[in-house]
């Protein structure tokens, strides 16, 4: 069994046998950086990520989307400008480096299964989209609402789940702005 590995959904990119031993070995639990516990998970995870994130770049089977979460600027709002890539770069940590700091970890859980929500909430939200190819910016009010009433339904945290609807909207298909702007309205809760 691994180690805090997350349930599969049907977001959850294909492993070839070698990279789902790799996956198998990764402990994606948060821990307490200040524990011996937290020291072991991150030596553990030392190996398997940089050789899973090398093999999973040979095939390209991460989808597009995905990757430019972690390296597009546009795919990120806040007071500090960049990607969440060139954040990381910005203290210090590039590279292999980057893919095995605990900060990683979750956009690592993003490139290998998808959103980290219910998924009842999923189902649910994906219904309110429909077909994403008639989706504009001008219904990311009401995609928004319905992502804010789900969060409040399922007791979500809003800064999480923010980004986690961010995400599914942007596996779901949605333009980025769109998507931008339901993470804006579940986080500020607008």
């Amino acid at each position: 069994m691994s180690l805090g590995m997350p349930t599969r959904s049907r977001f959850a990119i294909s492993f070839t046998e070698a990279e789902e031993a790799l996956v198998a070995r990764i402990d994606f639990r948060r821990h307490n950086p200040t524990t011996r516990e937290a020291r072991t998970a991150y030596e553990g995870n030392l190996e398997p990520i940089p050789r899973l994130l090398s093999s999973l770049s040979e095939r390209n089977a991460i989808p597009a989307q995905r990757v430019s979460y972690w390296t597009d600027p546009e795919f990120r709002t806040g007071r500090l400008k960049g990607s969440r890539e060139q954040l990381f770069a910005r203290n210090g940590t590039v590279g292999e480096e980057a893919f095995v700091h605990f900060g990683f970890l979750p956009t690592l859980h993003y490139f290998l299964f998808g959103v980290n929500l219910p998924v009842a909430v999923i189902a649910a939200f994906e219904a309110e989209v429909g077909d994403p190819r008639w989706a504009s910016l001008d219904d990311a009010l009401e995609h928004g609402r319905c992502a804010r009433d789900l969060v409040s339904q399922y007791c979500l945290n809003p800064s999480d789940a923010g980004d986690e609807f961010f995400k599914l909207a942007l596996d779901l298909g949605l333009w980025v702005q769109t998507a931008l702007r339901i993470e804006q309205i579940v986080r500020h809760n607008r």
